[in-house]
């Protein structure tokens, strides 16, 4: 199997990080080509939808979207950087799909110094056999149709939470990125309460320059996300075998 894993929504200010893996024969990887599978930054966002419910109607093919909040990003750069958390969720959505079989695992990487990426992220995969080709690339996703394929899938992904946020927020906040016009006329109206807005990356320094400039102060502190109960990880993941 070959597997590719890339992420949607690492510098936004608002919403999730979302990170996908896709597995498939390779035997199969023409039919990437077929469907029309590209960057998804090269792709209108009904092209992305359009292609992205195809890929899941092949019911040999594994997939698995771990969705990483913005509390959660917030929590976690309190000891960590964002590279790392990476890391350990790229390995996430690998084992999720089952690392076990893997004959080639090619990543988007995220950090400055690729071949550090590729390292860190197979020294987190919980396989006891790591027998497999590994390849880790700057814009991968452009490269090679199977990393492209999964970076459809986190960005639809993410695109459909942003949209429920916007619903829930009962205004448009645009893509999340600070440079989106929207966005920035949406920030000043999820600070306007004694704390900033759930979905909002308080981390982020677009936040608290926000915060200060409507004049309120020091940015609070996050609340402590209270313990699961349920004996699972802090990272909301879904996997499904199709």
């Amino acid at each position: 199997m070959i597997v590719g894993v890339d992420e949607a929504g690492r510098g936004p200010v608002i919403g999730p990080l979302v990170v996908a893996s896709l597995g498939i024969p390779e035997a199969q990887i023409n039919i990437l080509e077929e469907l029309g599978v590209n960057d998804s930054k090269a792709l209108s966002p009904s092209r992305r939808l359009e292609i992205r419910n195809k890929i899941l109607k092949y019911k040999n093919w594994k997939y698995s979207i771990v969705e990483f909040s913005a509390e959660q990003i917030d929590r976690s750069m309190e000891h960590d950087t964002l590279n790392n958390v990476e890391v350990k969720l790229f390995a996430k959505a690998i084992d999720n799909i089952g690392s076990e079989c893997i004959s080639k695992l090619i990543l988007d990487a995220c950090d400055v110094n690729q071949e550090r990426f590729g390292r860190n992220v197979s020294s987190m995969i919980k396989a006891t056999s790591k027998n497999f080709e590994l390849i880790s690339e700057h814009k991968a996703d452009s490269k090679h149709l199977i990393v492209g394929a999964a970076s459809i899938l986190a960005k639809v992904h993410r695109d459909l939470e942003i949209e429920r946020i916007s619903q829930e927020c009962g205004f448009e906040i645009g893509s999340g990125y600070p440079s989106d016009r929207k966005t920035k006329d949406a920030i000043p109206l999820l600070i306007t309460k004694d704390s900033p807005h759930i979905h909002l990356r308080w981390s982020w320094a677009t936040v608290e320059r926000a915060w200060k400039e409507a004049g309120k102060g020091k940015l609070p502190l996050r609340p402590r996300i209270p313990q699961n109960t349920g004996g699972q990880s802090s990272v909301d993941s879904w996997y499904r075998q199709l």
